[in-house]
């Protein structure tokens, strides 16, 4: 499961972007993504996504074709999945983002992501600085 948002707090729609991927990288439904050098790039493990991908799209040797986004803000909540199992007890916790980019994982240290609830597989929260 890729990041997708679940909710706003102020109930406002994040108008899309759209933005080149650096040469030769594609990108998926719902990952993580930064810009780097003007260019979008998948969001490193502690760093903060700048954007969510909204569609999929294969790579470029020279990219050419713009990739429509949607900006991070730090009161919408997303949803995705976990690469192992978060408990109740990590409700409240910041946790990093894994390397693939579309799901966190259950290390806290140097956190990105703070979880606001779990559902099972379902790991919902915010992306905090």
């Amino acid at each position: 499961m890729a990041f997708r948002r679940n909710k706003t707090l102020d109930g406002v729609s994040n108008p899309f972007e759209y933005y080149l991927l650096t040469d030769a990288e594609g990108a998926v439904e719902g990952e993580a993504l930064v810009l780097t050098a003007g260019r979008l790039t998948k969001c490193g493990p502690t760093a903060t996504p700048e954007f969510i991908s909204i569609k999929t799209q294969a790579a470029q040797t020279t990219s050419i074709t713009p990739l429509p986004v949607v900006r991070v803000r730090e009161d919408d909540e997303y949803i995705t999945g976990c690469t192992g199992t978060l408990t109740a007890t990590s409700v409240g916790a910041k946790v990093t983002l894994h390397t693939d980019g579309v799901q966190v994982t259950t290390t806290t240290t140097s956190g990105v992501f703070a979880v606001s609830g779990i559902d099972g597989t379902k790991v919902y929260g915010y992306f905090r600085r």
